[in-house]
């Protein structure tokens, strides 16, 4: 076991220790929320969440390192009032490279394959190509900055996102400060040896093919905001960090009939909408959620 941690070291090092001090290899989370209530109706439904992600970076020489990895969800709820919960699944493939140009500079290419649907009848409309390339500049050891863009195919249609990010630990490394605006925000402080309390905020923008007959042709467009506030502990194991969260969440799993699309979607903007939707628009609610990361320190802690 030893040996292998040592290899994998090895692997990572030179891509990683000119940016952070560690690397999150792996990553899971479940969420629960509160009653989330239908538009203009007492009913409700609660809405869970699955996400398991994996990276695993390889480096070729100094200045080329390849990229693996994968990601996969499943969220569950009700889309309409008094019926059946729907499953909805993503999963996807990470496949990239990363070229450091110099002590300063480099840039990450990456292609994001990924399938999502109800996974009822899987073909290839449930097939979306995505990329994204982020250029970044370390300015010191504990500080460095990232731009770039996202982009996907979806069921709506075509999705950009621009990326503009910061990396910064105070010289004391109590202090951590990890965003990448505007999908991702993470700022935490430590209050004792294994203990921090932080607050987060994650923004995704996705879409899932319902294939089920009596929702067909129809998909879902679900634009999510978490705002939450956790307490992190790595006491078992100082490479194992679990998260305890408690948050507020924006909620619009939005269905759609499949032939209608928008022009183009920016972030949250949508260009030229006309589409009609057809099920409730769902309130905020409450969730917790419970998180662990394995995380590899390039540097020891």
């Amino acid at each position: 076991m030893k040996i292998k941690l040592l290899t994998l070291l090895f692997l990572i090092l030179p891509l990683l220790s000119n940016s952070q001090e560690y690397v999150d290899l792996i990553n899971v989370n479940y969420g629960e929320s509160g009653n989330t209530y239908f538009e203009n109706s007492s009913e409700n439904t609660t809405i869970s969440t699955f996400r398991a992600s994996t990276l695993f970076p390889l480096v070729l020489n100094d200045k080329y390192a390849v990229i693996t990895g994968a990601d996969f969800n499943k969220q569950s709820l009700q889309l309409f009032p008094n019926t059946e919960y729907n499953h909805l699944y993503t999963t996807r493939l990470k496949l990239g490279m990363k070229v450091k140009y110099s002590e300063h500079w480099s840039t990450t290419y990456i292609i994001l394959p990924k399938l999502a649907s109800d996974y009822e009848k899987i073909n290839n409309n449930d097939f979306y190509l995505g990329g994204a390339i982020v250029f970044k500049y370390k300015k010191r050891n504990n500080l460095n900055y990232r731009f770039g863009l996202y982009s996907s195919r979806e069921a709506f249609g075509l999705y950009f996102s621009p990326i503009i990010g910061i990396y910064y630990k105070s010289p004391n490394s109590l202090f951590e400060l990890n965003v990448s605006f505007p999908g991702d925000f993470n700022v935490n402080y430590s209050i004792a040896k294994n203990t921090k309390i932080g607050i987060d905020y994650f923004g995704n923008s996705e879409s899932f093919r319902l294939s089920k007959e009596k929702l067909n042709p129809n998909y879902v467009q679900n634009n999510s905001l978490e705002f939450s506030s956790y307490i992190q502990n790595n006491s078992i194991n100082k490479n194992l960090l679990l998260r305890f969260k408690l948050g507020l969440s924006t909620n619009n799993y939005e269905v759609y009939p499949t032939d209608q699309k928008i022009d183009l979607g920016i972030s949250s903007v949508r260009f030229g909408d006309n589409r009609t939707q057809i099920n409730s628009n769902l309130s905020s609610s409450l969730f917790f959620k419970v998180e662990a990361i394995y995380r590899f320190y390039i540097v020891s802690k």
